[in-house]
C-alpha cells in the first residue's frame, strides 16, 4: 500500500513537471497530454499490448520533462536558435530519461524518453539510433511529437494545419520516421480529426 501511495506521488509531482514545462514551450501547455493521446492511440491501432500502450500514454506524457533543465530564454525564443542554443536543447531526452530512471516506479518509460528524437535515418540525437535500433514506443512518440508540434502555435511560428502537418510527414517518412508507423498514425489522425 505504501509502495503504491508513493509511486502515485511521484506521478502526480512528474505530471505537474511536464505540465510546467509544456506552459514553458507551448502556448496551449496542452502538448504532451494531445502527444499521449496520439502516441497511444497508435500505438492500439498497431495492436500493441495494454502494458506497451500505457507505458507509450506514460512516455508521452513526459517525453519533454527533460526541458525543464533547459532555459526559458532558449524555450520561447522566436527566432532561429543558435548552435549554443541547439547543444542545450538536444540534452532534454537524456535529462528527462534520468529523471525518469531515478524513480524506481518507473525505468520502463526511460528508453522510450531517450530515444523520441532519434530519426529512423540515424540523424537524430541524442545517440544517433536508427531503424529498428530506435524503441518502437519511441518511434511512435516521435511521430506524434512531430504532428502535434507542428499543429500548435509556438513562440518562433504560427500553427500549420492538419493536412500541411500530415503532408510533412508524408515527406519525411522512410527518412525521419517509421515509414508504417507514419501510415499507421495518419490513419488515426484522420479518422479523429475533424477536417
Amino acid at each position: 500500500m505504501i509502495n503504491t501511495q508513493r509511486q502515485e506521488l511521484w506521478l502526480q509531482l512528474l505530471i505537474n513537471m511536464s505540465k510546467f514545462v509544456d506552459r514553458r514551450v507551448s502556448k496551449t501547455a496542452e502538448h504532451s497530454r494531445q502527444v499521449a493521446k496520439w502516441a497511444s492511440t497508435t500505438a492500439r491501432r498497431l495492436k500493441m499490448s495494454d502494458d506497451e500502450v500505457k507505458n507509450i500514454y506514460w512516455a508521452s506524457i513526459l517525453h519533454d520533462i527533460g526541458k525543464i533543465g533547459i532555459s526559458e530564454r532558449i524555450l520561447r525564443k522566436t527566432s532561429i536558435l543558435s548552435e549554443d542554443d541547439w547543444v542545450l536543447i538536444k540534452m532534454h531526452p537524456t535529462i528527462g530519461s534520468n529523471i525518469v530512471s531515478s524513480i524506481d516506479a518507473y525505468p520502463s518509460l526511460a528508453p522510450t524518453i531517450s530515444a523520441h528524437q532519434e530519426k529512423y535515418d540515424g540523424t537524430g540525437y541524442p545517440k544517433g539510433l536508427s531503424g529498428e535500433n530506435i524503441p518502437l514506443g519511441a518511434r511512435i512518440l516521435g511521430i506524434a511529437d512531430a504532428y502535434q508540434a507542428m499543429i500548435e502555435d509556438r513562440y518562433y511560428r504560427h500553427a500549420r494545419t492538419h493536412e500541411e502537418a500530415v503532408a510533412e510527414l508524408q515527406k519525411v517518412k522512410g527518412k525521419q520516421f517509421d515509414p508504417e508507423i507514419v501510415d499507421a498514425f495518419v490513419n488515426v489522425v484522420n479518422s479523429e480529426t475533424i477536417v
